[in-house]
């Protein structure tokens, strides 16, 4: 599963909104083919879940036991749900 093209929900922010120890989930990513198979490929996945780590240049998020460095331009265009069950 790849991160795919963006839809509009209310509820979704860019993750570089997202406040550090929150755990967020991918809905969607504005990324080209070749960025979403790298962070595909890293684990970072349409309906991955994941925490912040730090937020920053880079940002860092851990995706279950992988800690990835993503920069600010990257974070801009993936958008994130809270996730509800896991705060």
């Amino acid at each position: 599963m790849t991160l795919v093209s963006p839809t509009i929900e209310h509820d979704c922010i860019p993750l570089s909104q997202l406040g550090e120890r929150e755990k967020a989930v991918v809905h969607v990513a504005e990324l080209d083919h070749n960025e979403r198979e790298a962070l595909a490929a890293m684990g970072l996945h349409e309906e991955a879940t994941f925490e912040l780590c730090q937020q920053g240049q880079p940002c860092i998020i851990q995706v279950e036991a992988t800690r990835l460095g993503i920069s600010r331009e990257v974070t801009e265009r993936i958008m994130v749900r809270r996730c509800g069950v896991c705060n």
